[in-house]
């Protein structure tokens, strides 16, 4: 809690200790199980590797990485240098949560946000290496005195496998919720028929999809035309969810499963009102000339994302009180990004609380209720 305020980040992170996959993947697999790199999150995965330093910087020489290196792991250090020190484990995030006064969190990966981020990986590897995942980390957020929810990892390699990880990750593990990267996986778009079956399974259990972006995956991502990190960065994440809005949206998923939920997760919340708007004035303009997609929608593109969809916003975003003037308030979480560098720890929660313009009820509304909401939870502790 901070200044009376009850707090849930509905996109906190962990970072996976170096020997998890190892110590959680069926026998099998033991020796082709993700090899971490370091905390830049590259990861070795059979002959693949993915966001690793050499994918990330090919023409860097080793002296000029050696020093990126150093300076990542020292910005950790510096930021979080209990946590870092304890690997991340979860009494030292529970310790952190409360300096920086949020009360529960949801987990998604870092290591995990590229483990499975190429097409070439083997689709029962892929299978084992989400199941090992999901394991590992029910049993991080189980002694956390309900203040920490995991957040599934599903094969998109083999949808009918993604399916069947839900389910097992849900309902047996607790699991509160599936998240996937937005970049397109084995060509398909997420209107594809293919992943039907993961919208139905996840139609049925009543969890969220929670699309994250993250570095520089072996997948098609918009903003590679660019080679520099920076300026592929600041294209690729709200790019990704623009484009899946699309896709979930105006391709039909959430009409044809009207009970799945979806969270657009780091990449702000200020492209909502222009995209939504956007794909109205298409949806209209389409129904006019009797062509497209607008055929098969029921409703604007706007209404779907209004009934089933949220979006996370920055702790600074200053633009979140002009995206409340037009969306409203009851679809916009709050979100750390703990423990990344680019956390605003251990002044997230008073950096939302001071922003401009965003009355009291918003703030409490987007700081609790409705992330409660989006993952269906009464038992925050």
């Amino acid at each position: 809690m901070k200044d009376g305020y009850r707090v849930i980040d509905a996109d906190g992170h962990i970072i996976e200790p170096s020997g998890m996959w190892r110590d959680y993947i069926a026998a099998e697999f033991r020796d082709r199980g993700p090899q971490l790199e370091d905390w830049a999150f590259g990861v070795y995965l059979d002959d693949v590797e993915v966001n690793t330093w050499a994918v990330r910087e090919p023409e860097a020489t080793a002296d000029a990485r050696a020093l990126r290196k150093s300076r990542i792991l020292g910005t950790y250090r510096e930021i979080y240098p209990v946590a870092a020190d304890r690997d991340f484990d979860a009494p030292s995030r529970i310790d952190d949560m409360d300096i920086e006064g949020v009360d529960a969190a949801f987990l998604y990966p870092s290591f995990g946000l590229f483990a499975l981020a190429d097409d070439r990986v083997d689709a029962r590897l892929a299978a084992a290496v989400a199941r090992a995942y999901n394991e590992w980390l029910a049993d991080y957020c189980r002694t956390s005195g309900r203040r920490l929810f995991p957040i599934a990892m599903v094969p998109l390699q083999d949808p009918a496998a993604a399916a069947r990880e839900a389910t097992y990750a849900v309902g047996e593990l607790g699991h509160r919720g599936v998240f996937v990267r937005p970049n397109p996986v084995g060509g398909r778009n997420w209107d594809d028929p293919a992943f039907d079956p993961l919208w139905s399974t996840m139609n049925e259990l009543g969890v969220p999809l929670g699309l994250h972006e993250g570095g520089r995956p072996n997948l098609p991502q918009l903003g590679e035309r660019f080679e520099n990190l920076e300026q592929r960065h600041i294209c690729s994440h709200p790019m990704e969810q623009m484009s899946s809005c699309v896709s979930l949206v105006y391709g039909g998923v959430l009409e044809r499963f009207p009970q799945l939920r979806v969270v657009f997760l780091e990449a702000g919340c200020g492209w909502v009102p222009f995209w939504l708007e956007r794909m109205d004035e298409h949806y209209e303009n389409g129904l006019k000339r009797n062509y497209g997609a607008s055929a098969t929608l029921s409703m604007r593109p706007s209404e779907y994302f209004q009934r089933q969809c949220y979006v996370s916003a920055d702790a600074d975003e200053s633009f979140l009180a002009h995206v409340i003037d037009v969306l409203g308030d009851e679809r916009i979480v709050f979100s750390t990004d703990y423990p990344h560098p680019d956390s605003k720890f251990p002044h997230a929660v008073d950096s939302f609380l001071g922003l401009d313009r965003v009355s009291d009820a918003s703030k409490r509304r987007i700081l609790w209720d409705n992330a409660l909401d989006l993952y269906g939870v009464t038992d925050v502790a």
